[in-house]
């Protein structure tokens, strides 16, 4: 007990002061401005995508029975929408490739999420067929462009979510460095 007492005595000064000691400041600015790591959860990005697909294939269906029941078959897509769709599938096959180099912690994750992203394509493929029997119709058109941009949103936020963490494992593995 003699030495607690000492020791108050010694720092009597620093304990009476009404200013905190040199510094406090900023070790208190750099506690709040530590965010702690953020991990992806593959399980959340692929419940999207699944009601994304969900939503699209309901959509199809609502396509394919209009109120009359009759169906129009055409032979020729016109050469605006077949540019759409190249366009649109260039834009996805990129995106996938950017997908493929991200470096994963599972393999089992990449392998789910690139398959998720394979079953959109299938849809695509039907959206195709019907564009094919009714390539006058706008419905079938407008669905096929709005599949293409609600996908390449989605495989961008995965992108994105991708580097940022790729990003804040490299600042960790920085500071664990130092």
């Amino acid at each position: 007990m003699h030495d607690l007492e000492k020791h108050i005595k010694e720092q009597r000064l620093l304990l009476d002061a009404d200013a905190p000691r040199e510094g406090h400041e900023d070790r208190f600015r750099e506690k709040l401005a530590y965010e702690p790591a953020r991990r992806i959860n593959f399980r959340h990005v692929l419940q999207v995508a699944a009601s994304i697909a969900v939503i699209l294939a309901s959509a199809i269906v609502l396509i394919r029975t209009n109120k009359s029941g009759d169906k129009v078959a055409m032979n020729e897509i016109p050469a605006s929408v077949i540019e759409a769709d190249q366009y649109y599938a260039t834009q996805v096959s990129q995106r996938v490739d950017e997908i493929r180099a991200f470096t994963f912690d599972n393999v089992n994750e990449k392998a789910v999420l690139l398959e998720e992203l394979e079953e959109l394509d299938i849809y695509q493929q039907q959206l195709m067929k019907d564009l094919e029997a009714n390539p006058d119709d706008e419905r079938v058109i407008n669905a096929m462009i709005k599949h293409y941009q609600v996908k390449l949103d989605v495989m961008d936020q995965i992108i994105y979510q991708l580097s940022q963490l790729k990003t804040q494992t490299v600042k960790d593995n920085e500071k664990k460095s130092i």
